[in-house]
């Protein structure tokens, strides 16, 4: 039965921004999620992850708009707006809601594999056997054999379901990416598309870059130094998309940033249909003020509580 138990997820309790706490954001949100044809995420979280993401989670299937604070200080303000519409972009095209339908077939198969042992079942079929054989008779090592030979077939057979399911689902799940990354050109524009996929390819070494500069500045001070560091990185651009195509396969849930960025640039280029000016931006700022910290907090190794 635990293999075919539906798993919901759970909306965060931590990290939650409320309207009360950001309405500038809230509002962006907002925003974007009119440009994009989608309704406003029921819930906008924030947590210190190098990443952005939307999902349905709980019984009630809430979506959920996470919003990483390292990778948004990293973005150039536009670039920001084109990461809301790529994650609001799924819940447009109704992402969330078919994974959360395909979750048990897409599940099924790995549970089935951790169920009975893992990887390398015949491996553990031969050691069990060996081990029988040195502590007991015939007729148990013949037992033994027989039940741990059942079990590596079961496993067998649940890695390849997976492999089956894996071979339908990860091109579907890329198709998603560029379907979002299209609702982003839309709404935001295709210099902030273009902009906000190169921090992400170099968002690993800015990072890195800022770990060294955090014992020498605030959380204020973050998204200064990291456009200093995005600029003075952005001769790896070229290597980085290179990288990014050569670390991609045909089992990745994502394409490549470089095959994705082709997409947007062989498309005419267009402004976005938002546009939010500098002073909204920096009463966003102002309310992700103790998110920041946290950030800069992460960089020196210790927490905010929240």
């Amino acid at each position: 039965m635990l293999l075919v138990k539906p798993s919901f997820g759970r909306v965060p309790k931590y990290g939650v921004i409320t309207e009360r706490d950001a309405p500038q954001l809230h509002r962006l949100v907002r925003e974007v999620a009119d440009a994009a044809g989608t309704p406003v995420p029921d819930v906008i979280c924030a947590d210190l992850s190098l990443n952005a993401g939307v999902a349905r989670l709980g019984r009630r299937q809430r979506s959920v708009l996470v919003i990483g604070i390292p990778l948004w200080v990293m973005l150039p303000r536009p670039a920001r707006a084109s990461l809301l519409a790529h994650e609001l972009g799924h819940l447009a095209n109704g992402d969330p809601l078919r994974v959360r339908r395909t979750l048990l077939a897409r599940t099924f198969g790995t549970r089935a594999v951790a169920a009975t042992g893992g990887r390398n079942p015949w491996r553990r079929a031969v050691r069990a056997a060996d081990s029988l054989a040195e502590r007991g008779r015939g007729t148990v090592v013949l037992l033994g054999m027989i039940v741990h030979g059942i079990v590596a077939l079961a496993n067998v057979a649940g890695a390849t379901a997976q492999l089956l399911v894996d071979s339908v689902a990860m091109p579907d799940g890329r198709r998603s990416e560029y379907r979002a990354d299209l609702v982003a050109r839309r709404v935001a524009g295709s210099a902030a598309f273009l902009r906000s996929s190169e921090t992400v390819l170099l968002a690993g070494r800015i990072w890195q870059d800022l770990w060294h500069l955090a014992p020498r500045i605030d959380g204020e001070q973050l998204e200064t130094m990291a456009a200093e560091a995005r600029q003075r990185l952005a001769a790896h651009l070229p290597l980085a998309r290179q990288l990014s195509r050569r670390t991609t396969d045909l089992w990745s849930t994502h394409p490549s940033e470089d095959q994705r960025m082709r997409l947007i640039e062989a498309l005419p280029d267009i402004d976005g249909a938002l546009c939010a000016d500098d002073i909204r931006w920096a009463e966003i700022d102002t309310e992700l003020a103790p998110w920041r910290r946290a950030a800069h907090n992460a960089l020196l190794g210790t927490r905010d509580r929240f």
